[in-house]
């Protein structure tokens, strides 16, 4: 078999072989960036809340808009109709158009939109900031920079994994440390839109 038959042969070999490894690499990334708790997010916020001592009529929300936005809005419509505040921050402020205006139809709730800075972000554990638990949608690629969040409650949705601690609890990272959250069961689906955000996301 001639020389360069076979280096052919072997360069062919390795380069299936690296991308073989990142389909895998790619697809480890896609699970870790999920989060099958998140339609179960009130309970476990209702759980957080009662540890902490916080109601929800003192609750003001800060929400850091991330990764895929279906999974804000999940949450958003998880939880809104217990807020009485919340703030977003996000580059994508018309996704949230049509969600944001049924929360002020419903409720008289006006959701306060924020650019997305890394100035807005880095002061947010500040006392004088408003906000007194942070909701964060961004993964570990999309921001590097550690979220300094003082006091206040912190919640990475997907930095940190939402872990299965056995008879249906499991512990949800908050800050530096984590709660154990009981009896919470997985419900893996989809999530669904009225036909107008459905409008919306079919036309982009």
């Amino acid at each position: 078999m001639p020389l360069s038959w076979i280096k052919i042969r072997i360069l062919t070999y390795f380069k299936k072989r690296k991308s073989k490894e990142n389909i895998n690499r790619t697809q480890q990334e896609a699970e870790k960036e999920e989060n099958p708790y998140l339609p179960q997010l009130k309970e476990i916020l209702d759980a957080i809340l009662k540890k902490k001592k916080l109601s929800y009529e003192k609750l003001v929300l800060v929400v850091i808009d991330g990764y895929e936005i279906e999974n804000v809005l999940l949450a958003i419509r998880c939880i809104g109709s217990e807020l009485n505040r919340l703030i977003v921050l996000t580059d994508r402020a018309a996704y949230f158009e049509n969600i944001s205006e049924k929360l002020y139809e419903e409720q008289g709730l006006i959701v306060e939109f924020f650019s997305k800075t890394f100035e807005k972000i880095a002061v947010l554990g500040e006392e004088e900031t408003k906000g007194n638990l942070i909701l964060d949608f961004e993964t570990g690629s999309e921001r590097q920079e550690e979220i300094k969040f003082g006091r206040k409650i912190y919640i990475p949705v997907f930095k940190k994994p939402w872990e299965d601690a056995g008879n249906l609890d499991i512990t949800v990272p908050i800050g530096y440390n984590t709660v154990i959250v009981k009896n919470i069961k997985t419900v893996h689906k989809q999530p669904c839109y009225d036909k107008f955000e459905q409008a919306f996301y079919e036309n982009e």
